[in-house]
C-alpha cells in the first residue's frame, strides 16, 4: 500500500516536473524572440505586444499574489518594433513588482489599458503601489536615478524606456500619482501606412 502511495506521489511530482520543464522552454523561447534585434517596425495592436510581455512573467506575477487586470478599447494597428516595446512594459512591470516587495503589499493589481483618443492610441499602467514621492517624480526617468532601496537598480530602465517611446516611436511617456499609486500613460501618434 506504502508502495503504491508512493508511485502516485512520484507520479504525479513527475507531471509536476514536466509541465515545468515546458513552460520553461516556452518562456526561454519567449526570451530568444525578445532579444532577436528588430529592424523592422511591423504593423501589431498594442494590447498584442503586451500580452507578449506578460506570458513572460504571469508565472512569477501571480507566484507573488499580484493579479493584472486588462482593458483592451484600443482598435489600431500600430507601427511598432515589438520587441522594444516588450522591454518598456517589463521594465514598468518590474518596477511595480520591486516596490510591492519593498512596502510588504500583499494585494498587489497592476491594471494595464489601451484605448483610442483622436489621432493617438494610448496604453496605461497603473498600480495600487502607493505611488512615488512627489519630489522625486519628476526625476524617474534620468539615467541613473534609482529610487530602489537595494541598490540592485541600474536606474537605467525607466530611462531607455523613454527613449525607446521618445526617439524610436515619436511618442510619449509621463509618470502621475493617483489616490492609491502611479500611472504610466504611453501615447503614440497614429502613422498612416505608406
Amino acid at each position: 500500500e506504502n508502495r503504491d502511495i508512493f508511485l502516485n506521489t512520484l507520479d504525479a511530482d513527475l507531471n509536476d516536473i514536466n509541465s515545468f520543464v515546458n513552460n520553461l522552454t516556452s518562456t526561454i523561447d519567449d526570451f530568444r524572440n525578445f532579444y532577436k534585434p528588430q529592424k523592422n517596425k511591423e504593423y501589431i495592436a498594442p494590447s498584442h505586444v503586451i500580452q507578449k510581455a506578460l506570458k513572460i512573467v504571469q508565472n512569477i506575477l501571480s507566484s507573488e499574489g499580484i493579479s493584472i487586470k486588462e482593458e483592451y478599447k484600443s482598435t489600431k494597428k500600430l507601427s511598432l518594433h515589438s520587441n522594444e516595446i516588450i522591454q518598456v512594459i517589463l521594465n514598468i512591470i518590474k518596477n511595480a513588482q520591486d516596490n510591492f516587495l519593498e512596502k510588504n503589499i500583499s494585494d498587489g493589481i497592476i491594471t494595464i489599458k489601451t484605448f483610442d483618443q483622436g489621432n493617438t492610441t494610448t496604453v496605461s499602467i497603473c498600480d495600487n503601489g502607493g505611488g512615488i514621492p512627489s519630489e522625486i517624480l519628476p526625476n524617474i526617468f534620468e539615467p541613473y536615478f534609482s529610487t530602489k532601496k537595494k541598490k540592485n537598480g541600474t536606474g537605467l530602465g525607466l530611462y531607455m524606456s523613454k527613449t525607446i517611446i521618445e526617439e524610436h516611436h515619436n511618442g510619449n511617456i509621463i509618470a502621475k500619482n493617483t489616490e492609491n499609486g502611479v500611472c504610466f500613460t504611453i501615447n503614440f501618434e497614429w502613422e498612416e501606412k505608406s
